[in-house]
């Protein structure tokens, strides 16, 4: 299957809690609401998941974090490989 036909995931986790977007939401519109809300006093943020309607309380010391990723992509683990234990002089 080709790359740019991959329909994108959208993941938010705002302090901890993961939300999975759907696939029509305006991600450019949601960050600025997101942004605009963090820079004000503690003010909901609605967010139209794949659940439902999720209204999230964003403050200034909120933490968020935003990820798209392709669907039918392997995806890539960036840890360093370990060793076997029998490798290791102990």
């Amino acid at each position: 299957m080709d790359g740019s036909r991959t329909k994108p995931r959208t993941r938010i986790e705002i302090d901890g809690r993961e939300f999975l977007l759907d696939g029509d939401r305006d991600l450019v519109d949601l960050m600025s609401r997101i942004e605009a809300a963090a820079r004000s006093e503690p003010t909901f943020v609605d967010i139209s998941s794949r659940g439902g309607l999720v209204s999230v309380l964003v403050s200034p010391g909120a933490r968020v974090v935003i990820s798209v990723e392709h669907e039918g992509r392997e995806s890539i683990d960036h840890t360093p490989p370990i060793a076997p234990l029998s490798d290791w002089d102990l």
